[in-house]
């Protein structure tokens, strides 16, 4: 995916006989997927519209304009819905965007050395991992304030204060 898409939602499957699917909707409202006018769908960059949408459990349903049918619903499984970052709603006062996270180096809080770089993000229900790469080696480190101190998302960096022995785990 190209820097310049923000994943908003991920199809899972169809659901019903009418064209909807349902979709993991990375903790968009169905207000907000109707409010983007940019859809497009990956692979093929496929511009959509969307009909409606609603929660349903912990997912998100959505119908797209022109998807009428259980077989064409089929042929979006597993495609990604996405939006230009430029249409991407600023982040709610001192939160952060999990996604904008990706990439940034990973300082040490005292002596300013680089840890690794963020090269994804794990939600598991706890606080957000942050998997920071160091050439082939992985740590996971929770993106909590006692933590991951600082943070500066123009620069591309975060200072983190991790425990003693951490970093040899």
């Amino acid at each position: 995916m190209a820097p310049d898409w923000v994943i908003v939602a991920c199809i899972v499957r169809p659901r019903g006989v009418r064209g909807e699917v349902v979709a993991d909707a990375a903790n968009w409202t169905a207000g907000q997927l109707l409010s983007f006018p940019n859809l497009v769908l990956f692979p093929g960059q496929r511009p959509m519209k969307l009909e409606h949408a609603f929660p349903h459990q912990e997912r998100m349903v959505l119908k797209f304009v022109g998807i009428d049918t259980v077989e064409q619903a089929e042929t979006l499984r597993e495609a990604q819905l996405c939006i230009p970052r430029s249409d991407r709603p600023p982040a709610p006062e001192g939160e952060v965007y999990y996604n904008d996270l990706v990439g940034c180096r990973v300082l040490d809080y005292e002596s300013g050395r680089e840890l690794g770089t963020v090269a994804d993000y794990l939600e598991y229900g706890g606080p957000v991992l942050l998997q920071v790469m160091n050439g082939g080696r992985e740590m996971l480190v929770p993106f909590v304030p006692a933590i991951c101190r600082e943070y500066d998302l123009a620069g591309r960096w975060i200072r983190a204060e991790l425990p003693e022995g951490f970093e040899d785990l």
